[in-house]
């Protein structure tokens, strides 16, 4: 099993904890580390199987398309995506450089994600008309559809993943994070977070983490609206989306009042963003061909929008 893991960073020090707790379960694996710096400005001395870039690597090979990846956010993760399409692994992870282990040395962590991508996901295919008695007609057995899992979220424990006015509540109302594990059902969606992900290299052309941050008009929505739209794409496709195990330790909680700035233009967007990709029809036959046609008719009108499905075309050409 070839496995790339892509980890973005902009501190030496986060990277290289990130790097010594994970280095028994990584061993045997690439890691592609996007810097969200101008250039390197650290050396990832004696790690054989790290590929190390930053925003100059980016300018460089993508030239003047380099602007569809995102700086100073974690959606310059996306240049990893890319880089990893190129040596078509099994099975590619992506991971913040605050998820540790579980458990010391993280053993089994990778095989969980594989395991879970080599099964299938199960859609519910009939539903009974009344309750108490099944009447005449309703399969004993096979009541599901089974389609193959391309993507597996993995969850988290210690910090959840709250957006900030829940973060905000939760210092007065505290309440618990609770994950399961499941199939995602056909028609639904979910709020994929970018912090523990895996994937199969054939959806990578609709895993784009979108135009976020400082030079945009919207922040931390970057992995959800991603998520949004690969669960569109996998449903036309007859594929699963699968969320659960295995679960890393999230060590920082970031701060509530920077997220809250970050997050309030998008807060409302997002009321309607999965409504607005929802009404597209599509006839792809590929992941690519899929997540361009999001592009063509997706109905979302204004500056950012139009330069932000002009970014997905130029993204999902990158694999034609």
């Amino acid at each position: 099993m070839k496995v790339t893991i892509v980890v973005p960073t902009i501190r030496e020090k986060n990277i290289q904890e990130f790097l010594d707790a994970w280095q028994d379960e990584f061993a045997m694996a690439e890691i592609i580390i996007v810097e969200d710096n101008p250039s390197r400005t650290f050396d990832l001395k004696g790690h054989s199987n790290i590929a190390h870039y930053s925003w100059e690597d980016i300018d460089r090979e993508l030239g003047e398309s380099s602007w569809i990846i995102p700086r100073r956010t974690d959606c310059v993760r996306s240049y990893g995506y890319y880089k990893a399409y190129q040596t078509r692994p099994d099975m590619l992870v992506t991971l913040d450089d605050d998820c540790y282990p579980m458990e010391p040395g993280g053993k089994g962590f990778l095989s969980r994600h594989w395991e879970c991508l080599q099964g299938n996901g199960s859609a519910e295919a009939w539903r009974e008309t009344g309750e108490g008695v099944v009447t005449r007609g309703v399969p004993y057995y096979n009541r599901a559809r089974q389609r193959p899992v391309v993507l597996n979220h993995g969850l988290w424990n210690r910090i959840p993943d709250y957006d900030a006015p829940t973060q905000l509540l939760q210092s007065r109302q505290p309440g618990e994070f609770r994950f399961t594990n499941q199939t995602i059902p056909v028609g639904m969606y979910f709020p994929m977070c970018g912090m523990n992900v895996a994937l199969r290299p054939e959806a990578i052309p609709a895993f784009y983490f979108m135009l976020m941050g400082r030079d945009y008009a919207y922040d931390r929505f970057g992995d959800i609206w991603a998520g949004v739209l690969v669960k569109k794409i996998c449903d036309h496709l007859g594929k699963a989306v699968r969320s659960g195990d295995p679960a890393v330790a999230h060590q920082r909680a970031s701060n509530v009042w920077a997220n809250l700035r970050k997050e309030a233009p998008g807060l409302e967007v997002n009321e309607t963003f999965w409504q607005a990709v929802d009404g597209v029809v599509l006839t792809g036959s590929t992941f690519g061909a899929c997540y361009k046609e999001v592009t063509d008719k997706v109905e979302l009108e204004g500056e950012y929008w139009i330069k932000l499905r002009r970014a997905m075309r130029v993204w999902a050409e990158l694999f034609d």
